[in-house]
């Protein structure tokens, strides 16, 4: 009985070490029916593997052809080429080459137009006037006042900017008084050719 179970031992022990020494082989490839000849596009150059398009991009080893340069270099292409590179540009931007950031997207058109807006647009421009005056247009000038100096209640001064506060021009610069203290309104002050702005003096300076 001990010499049955040592020999059943010794035969599976030695069948373990004739499988462990076995060698698993890859499941052969399929050969293509009629041979390389009976795929679309030909087998690699191994002669086994068949090509899945007319270039054998899968193939082992396959190294892809040069860019074709543009005929007449870029001046021959449409839009030029992109920066430091001889690639074709395939639009105006160049949106296809490397780095190439997109171009900002246009501004909104106003709907209608300047037709559109409340007031208009400034001149010579598509810019909307914040206001009816334009004072937001480039290169806006302020009026000048309604009427000049003939709107104001004295007229202006002798030297044309100055608005004068009474008919005797007291208030005009370097202006010389007309009939002395005696040609003012309201005379001069105490001590002075200085005319009165009014009754009380006010503007007269205290001693």
């Amino acid at each position: 009985m001990d010499s049955t179970v040592i020999i059943v031992l010794a035969i599976v022990l030695l069948a373990l070490i004739i499988l462990n020494n076995i060698k698993l082989l890859p499941p052969p490839q399929p050969v293509p029916v009629g041979g390389c000849a009976g795929t679309q596009y030909g087998c690699c150059p191994d002669g086994i593997t068949p090509k899945m398009n007319i270039y054998g991009t899968n193939c082992t080893g396959y190294i892809p052809p040069p860019q074709p340069q543009p005929i007449g270099g870029c001046a021959g292409t449409q839009y030029g080429c992109c920066p430091n590179s001889t690639i074709p540009k395939m639009n105006p931007y160049g949106t296809n080459c490397p780095g190439y950031p997109p171009p900002p997207p246009p501004p909104s058109p106003l709907i209608g137009g300047c037709a559109g807006t409340q007031y208009g647009c400034c001149p010579n421009s598509n810019i909307p006037k914040s206001n009816q005056a334009g004072t937001n247009c480039p290169g806006y000038v302020p009026p000048q006042p309604i009427g000049g100096c003939a709107g104001t209640q004295y007229g202006c001064c002798p030297d044309g900017k100055t608005t004068k506060t009474s008919a005797q021009f007291t208030n005009c610069p370097n202006y010389p008084l007309i009939g002395g203290c005696s040609g003012t309104q309201y005379g001069c002050c105490p001590n002075s050719n200085t005319p009165k702005s009014d009754s009380a003096g006010s503007n007269c300076q205290t001693m």
